[in-house]
């Protein structure tokens, strides 16, 4: 059982954005997500590898800004540098669009569309869960390993990696879960409008919208964040201890908001419409 979303009718206007319907989007999701299900478990931890690369070199234009701001314009504060930052982290997220490569958050809605009413669906799901989960830390380490080399990059980017960790690597649990929450949310989003919008520049739009909200906003994106705690942390006086209790908190919290509050409840929307349509006089 496929749940009636693996063969949708296709739009009567194909070319227009509001000519997707909910059931449309998750059909094309269901499809989508079945291929990746199905790639080998080497191919799915090297995407999620090459994905933290390259959301590093995102978060390392960010923090440039970021440090500039800081030292130029004190007063402006965290947020005032974030909010400038925002404006070049996107780059990140378009590397890894346009690349094909995978964040582990970009997999809470269309694989689990592709593993319903498949055997060993969940299964599957959770193996390319912790594959790209696992890849996208690694590509993370991978580069903090090389800016952390002594000169390689200045002190002014140094300056803002250590006051985006400061501020990360203290945030109470509960808030930190919230942000969490709310980052996975946005990503979950974006996964759904990438697959509603048809053309490349309202594409580039929706990933250029969810990058600045998401990092202007300073919420908690597991591997958006890593990228940038493995340069910072012993810069702002904290231990891997703090870090793994970061990724840990941020990894649930990013799960349960993608999955939870995004993925379930359109799902929900996708059956609800096909339920009116089966209805006498339903369209």
């Amino acid at each position: 059982m496929r749940l009636g979303l693996d063969q949708p009718s296709p739009p009567d206007r194909p070319d227009e954005i509001l000519a997707q319907e909910p059931e449309h989007i998750a059909g094309r999701a269901a499809g989508v997500g079945q291929e990746r299900l199905d790639r080998s478990l080497p191919d799915m931890l090297l995407t999620g590898f090459v994905g933290g690369i390259e959301v590093s070199l995102g978060a390392l234009g960010a923090m440039l800004v970021l440090g500039v701001v800081l030292g130029a314009a004190p007063r402006l504060g965290l947020y005032g540098g974030l909010a400038l930052g925002g404006l070049v982290f996107p780059v990140g997220f378009f590397f890894v669009v346009v690349g094909r490569s995978e964040l582990f958050t970009e997999n809470f809605l269309i694989p689990v569309v592709g593993a319903l009413g498949r055997r060993s669906g969940l299964l599957r799901l959770a193996v390319l869960w912790g594959l790209s989960w696992l890849g996208n830390l690694l590509g993370c380490a991978l580069v903090a390993g090389l800016l952390s080399v002594p000169e390689a990059i200045g002190p002014t980017i140094l300056r803002g990696y250590a006051a985006y960790s400061a501020y990360k690597l203290d945030l109470p649990l509960p808030g930190l879960f919230v942000s969490a929450l709310l980052a996975g949310m946005i990503m979950t989003v974006l996964t759904w409008l990438l697959l509603a919008v048809p053309s490349a520049p309202a594409k580039a739009i929706a990933i250029w919208a969810a990058g600045y909200v998401l990092f202007a906003t300073n919420l908690s994106h597991v591997i958006v964040s890593a990228a940038i705690l493995f340069v910072g942390f012993a810069p702002s006086g904290h231990d891997l201890a703090d870090v793994a209790r970061y990724v840990g908190v941020t990894s649930l919290g990013n799960l349960a908001g993608g999955l939870g509050l995004v993925t379930c409840f359109r799902l929900a929307q996708v059956w609800e419409k096909r339920r009116q349509r089966r209805q006498p006089g339903g369209r």
